[in-house]
């Protein structure tokens, strides 16, 4: 399994990724909840960030898929996967991935998560809910830690009559002021991709209660017993004014956690530098293989 090639139109690249895996559906509220499968090995589970998809994992599931089986989804309410009953405390949110997990991986096969910004949120519900099918968790620039974000930086706001050429182009500008660090990453997938997880992105954290937003992990971090490990981005523009106090979190909890800060990257680290976050998971999972 190769990189995307360059020669493809963004709707092509993803179609190219989408077809060399299989579609699942499980239960999700009135409807289903989307997984996407590649490869073969051991479990590992990717969760996307907030206003995300599967997509937010692109370039790294077909290089990962050479040695896991890669199982990426939409969460409720994302992508293609149907809403969940609401309010859905990240508990609950937690409850339905595992009920589809438990239904793709057949016991007693234990997979690994790894969860980006949100996903890191659900990661460590599903890992405090099922310790024993839980081999480990890794978050990824994750949210809920109990520490402040920075104010976010002006953003484009997007309207009903804009054309899509002013759409992606707002979108462009959006994602190299929050989410990519280098303007060179900023390519016309990266915003055909925020452009299509912007659109079918329906469930708002705001049915969460200010604690739930603020300290979801930080709150479940503590029951999980499995090995936890993280990954934060310098240049997070969003958390680079207080990275140390967001290591100390995961260090307050497992001292021996392995943590690493990628210089030079912004928040969406696994479209902006696939290539490091590639290498740096399968370092750390290489000794549970």
């Amino acid at each position: 399994m190769n990189a995307i090639s360059t020669d493809l139109t963004p709707a092509e690249a993803i179609e190219r990724v989408a077809a060399q895996g299989r579609r699942v559906e499980t239960p999700c509220g009135d409807g289903a909840l989307v997984w996407r499968l590649w490869g073969s090995g051991p479990p590992l589970v990717l969760l996307h960030g907030n206003f995300g998809s599967w997509l937010h994992w692109i370039r790294n599931i077909l290089p990962l898929a050479e040695r896991f089986t890669v199982i990426a989804n939409d969460a409720p309410g994302f992508g293609e996967s149907a809403m969940p009953p609401l309010p859905c405390p990240p508990r609950d949110h937690g409850e339905i991935l595992l009920q589809g997990l438990a239904e793709i991986v057949a016991e007693p096969t234990r997979w690994h998560l790894a969860g980006f910004s949100y996903g890191g949120r659900l990661a460590g519900e599903v890992a405090a809910l099922a310790p024993e099918r839980t081999a480990s968790l890794i978050v990824l620039a994750p949210g809920g830690l109990g520490v402040g974000d920075a104010p976010w930086p002006e953003l484009k706001r997007m309207s009903s009559d804009m054309d899509q050429r002013e759409r992606l182009a707002a979108h462009r500008y959006n994602v190299q002021a929050l989410m990519i660090h280098d303007p060179a990453k900023v390519d016309d997938l990266a915003v055909h991709i925020q452009d299509w997880n912007t659109r079918h992105s329906r469930f708002k954290m705001r049915s969460w209660s200010d604690e739930e937003r603020f300290a979801s992990l930080a709150r479940v971090l503590p029951t999980v017993t499995v090995p936890i490990r993280g990954i934060f981005a310098a240049k997070d523009v969003m958390a680079a004014h207080n990275m140390q106090a967001r290591v100390d979190m995961l260090k307050s909890i497992q001292p021996d956690a392995d943590v690493h800060i990628l210089d030079g990257v912004g928040h969406w680290m696994p479209y902006e530098a696939p290539e490091r976050i590639n290498a740096l998971l399968l370092e750390m999972l290489g000794g549970d293989l």
